[in-house]
């Protein structure tokens, strides 16, 4: 890899951090933590979050450095295992485990791939994915009991099919809403109502089950629906926060998946360049 590649990685790194974050200010979102409060996470705060975004941004920063080096693969799981160690250690929480695995393993799909783009990223993921749920030993987390008793791809299906709810769906529909209201709070809230009625979430099946499954895929509907007619959405998002806190709701893998996708249109800058000094919450208020 040469040293421009070096720097799309290390851009794609700090977009992806900067992805978790922008999923956390945007609000409101029904049943997990905003700037409005903590949805169905009683044990979570933004403060705590925050601290777990470090620990993220932390950890991509190694994993690029240990592809720079061309350390073998297993080095990068090290890497990853050790964040998650962090997680529990510094903050008594798994809070970004699951996107710890999703943005490392694009970030190390993207060094492997034969080019920049899309379609060559996927080929790249797909394949690495496929390689590493052969090998790999099941776990006993909230995630593998819900694949293993409710029959759910989660996580693996989304990884070994090149992340589809990010390139099928997220990119698409935030692109074409932007391009139609030129504003990044609707493109935002729209592709996270798509997520909503595609991502396979294994944290709403642990907590809803089946049941709660369906609700999301039709609030997912709704809200594209509000979206799609011109309408107050926010009001709406509002009540299935409520909603969602009464039953203890909440959907994790859509909130994972939606950082995945800010941090690559950041990183693409698509919405904006990776820039310290601007400020998350003013990029998504644009427009």
């Amino acid at each position: 890899m040469n040293s421009s590649r070096h720097s799309e990685l290390e851009r794609l790194a700090i977009a992806l951090g900067r992805g978790a974050s922008m999923e956390l200010y945007l609000t409101p979102k029904p049943g997990l933590v905003d700037l409005m409060d903590n949805g169905s996470h009683p044990d979570l705060s933004v403060p705590i979050m925050e601290r777990s975004i470090g620990i993220v941004e932390d950890y991509l920063g190694e994993l690029v450095a240990s592809l720079i080096a061309g350390e073998p693969f297993l080095r990068q799981q090290a890497i990853a295992i050790r964040a998650e160690q962090r997680l529990y250690r510094e903050l008594g929480t798994n809070t970004h485990k699951g996107y710890i695995f999703l943005s490392g393993m694009l970030l190390i799909a993207f060094y492997h791939a034969d080019g920049s783009d899309e379609a060559s990223v996927r080929v790249s993921l797909s394949s690495i994915s496929e390689v590493f749920f052969h090998s790999a030993v099941d776990t006993d987390s909230n995630g593998a009991r819900a694949r293993r008793q409710f029959k759910a791809g989660g996580i693996i299906r989304e990884a070994t099919g090149g992340y589809p709810s990010l390139f099928d769906t997220a990119l698409p529909v935030f692109r074409q809403t932007l391009a139609q209201s030129g504003c990044m709070t609707t493109a935002s809230f729209a592709m996270m109502a798509q997520l909503m009625q595609t991502v396979d979430d294994t944290t709403t099946l642990h907590r809803g089950g089946p049941e709660g499954l369906m609700r999301v895929r039709r609030d997912g509907g709704e809200l594209e629906r509000i979206i799609a007619d011109g309408g107050e959405f926010i009001p709406y998002l509002e009540e299935l926060n409520r909603e969602y806190k009464s039953r203890n709701l909440t959907i994790g893998g859509v909130a994972d998946m939606l950082g995945i996708a800010f941090g690559w249109l950041t990183a693409g800058a698509e919405i904006a360049p990776v820039d310290a000094e601007t400020p998350v919450q003013a990029v998504l208020a644009a427009g």
